[in-house]
């Protein structure tokens, strides 16, 4: 007779947990996942998939489901209790993602699934790595928390207290409201799809019975409305696929941790390149804007240039670059919009991107021609002045290298808040064109001389004649001959010179970092 199979003895134990994985993976169900991709969206475990290296990531909490007791809830199966979470590499580095499952309950939030997020965070931050929120939920689930109120751990504190400890980064790809779209206004750097993503604290049947409003997603809360207007999100994204390269982009220049310092990369760029074409940028006429960003790119490591809230307050240009291999944050004013003037919404930017470079050693690259801070009565309604300020304090606390370039304008507070001489710079340089000053020339000379002005017979004449006599003093000569500035360079050594001076200053680097103070970066 032949011999019966060898058993083995926890067979029925090993079987029970593969259906039960199996089960799990499911997510929602086929026709939950067919849903999700006909709105052109991929599924959570796609999502990772796309994001972690391949083999790498390890789940927690795949056989997690709900805490429930509703009847409507009973024998009922949640697979992962609507959020896949874990840890794994991103392009080689540790990292650890939270993706909510749109496929089950609309990704909504129940007690486990709060608990798994919650357990998240605390390893991520017990351990130093970067968190990737991949958010597609709907808030409290409401089959376990209507007339039961929200549970009683919360995880946006938790959240807050990983800022500046190590990077975190919301993207955005479905339809984000409640708890889902707090988490994600609260995180460091933010993506959101467009046409699918949607940040809103209610969704449109919320707003509907609230106000009466009838309103869809996007105009409640898409890339228009957040990347354009609120500046809550940073970066937009085509699709899932462009939005997790967005995210895996951004990362490649900061740091695993705050005790970590930025990854530099061996140079693919001449150090010593001289771009003819920083010669031909400034029109003549002093008044003629330009395009900064084309300065920005002929400086940085060509093809380096990453920005961070392109679409938001476009007077100002932020983001990440590298020069000489070494990742740089850059804050340029930009002619084309509002001649470059800082309004509200540009402090709130400037402010929140220098915040980011201090919490994780990334020197910064100031690019400046600024009229001023924005003056009028909407700007004085805005709080251009109060957020002009926060931009001051923010550079107080910067403990990073600096370093100024003043390409044409500098004038009053405007030049202050764009790193003026005197904020702690390694190098403080302006081309031949720069102009200095605590008004511009025009309204300076209005305020001073207004009475003459008015009683001349030929006014301009007269202004004419005081603005000759008053640009000895105002130029790039007169605050190099009285040490404003380190240097006046041809604009084709502006590269060769901020690569020096960053070598310079990164020899101030211990190793590890040990900062006196660690910053988080505020919303």
């Amino acid at each position: 007779m032949p011999k019966e199979a060898t058993k083995l003895p926890f067979e029925k134990d090993l079987e029970e947990l593969k259906r039960r994985r199996h089960q799990a993976l499911q997510m929602g169900g086929p026709e939950k996942v067919k849903r999700q991709r006909e709105q052109g969206k991929l599924t959570a475990r796609e999502r990772i998939e796309l994001l972690m290296d391949p083999g790498t990531f390890q789940e927690y909490g795949l056989l997690a489901t709900h805490q429930s007791h509703r009847p409507e809830m009973t024998d009922r199966i949640t697979p992962a209790d609507g959020v896949i979470t874990g840890f794994g590499r991103i392009d080689g580095r540790r990292a650890g993602v939270i993706a909510e499952d749109f496929t089950v309950l609309g990704g909504s939030e129940g007690i486990t699934h709060a608990m798994k997020k919650i357990r998240m965070v605390e390893i991520a931050t017990q351990e130093r790595v970067p968190l990737v929120w991949l958010l597609d939920g709907a808030g409290a689930r409401a089959e376990e928390f209507i007339g039961e109120g929200l549970p009683a751990v919360f995880h946006h504190l938790i959240i807050a207290r990983m800022s500046g400890v190590a990077p975190q980064v919301g993207v955005v790809m479905g339809p984000s409201a409640g708890d889902s779209s707090l988490v994600g206004s609260l995180l460091e750097f933010i993506i959101m799809v467009k046409g699918t993503g949607m940040l809103a604290a209610g969704g449109p049947p919320i707003v509907l019975t609230a106000t009466g409003e009838q309103v869809s997603k996007q105009e409640l809360g898409g890339v228009e409305v957040h990347c354009v207007i609120s500046g809550v999100a940073d970066n937009p994204a085509e699709d899932d696929k462009d939005a997790i390269l967005v995210a895996k982009r951004y990362l490649a220049y900061l740091p695993s941790n705050a005790w970590e310092y930025p990854p530099s990369v061996p140079p693919n760029d001449d150090p010593e390149r001289k771009d003819d074409e920083l010669v031909e940028i400034l029109p003549s006429n002093p008044r003629q804007p330009y395009d900064m960003k084309r300065i920005i790119n002929c400086i940085v490591d060509k093809g380096s240039f990453f920005e961070i809230k392109p679409l938001f307050a476009p007077m100002m240009i932020t983001g990440l670059a590298r020069m000489n291999g070494h990742p740089v944050g850059i804050v340029a004013n930009q002619p084309l919009a509002y001649a470059g003037a800082i309004t509200a919404k540009a402090a709130q930017k400037e402010r929140h991107f220098i915040d980011l470079c201090s919490a994780y050693h990334i020197p910064l690259v100031f690019l400046v021609d600024v009229p001023g801070v924005m003056t009028g009565p909407e700007s004085e309604r805005e709080g251009a002045l109060r957020y002009g300020l926060a931009v001051a304090y923010s550079l107080a606390w910067a403990n990073v290298p600096k370093i100024t370039v003043v390409i044409r304008k500098a004038f009053g507070f405007g030049g202050c808040a764009m790193c003026g001489y005197g904020a702690g710079q390694t190098l403080t340089l302006a081309w031949p064109t720069a102009d200095f000053g605590s008004l511009p020339m025009s309204g300076g000379l209005l305020a001073a001389y207004g009475a003459e002005l008015t009683a001349a017979k030929n006014p301009e004449t007269l202004k004419k004649q005081l603005e000759e006599a008053y640009k000895k003093y105002c130029g790039a000569y007169p605050a190099a001959a009285i040490f404003n500035v380190d240097d006046v360079i041809d604009p084709r050594e502006t590269r060769p010179r901020i690569i020096r001076a960053l070598d310079l200053a990164l020899s101030r680097r211990s190793v590890p970092p040990s900062p006196v103070m660690r910053h988080g970066v505020m919303p």
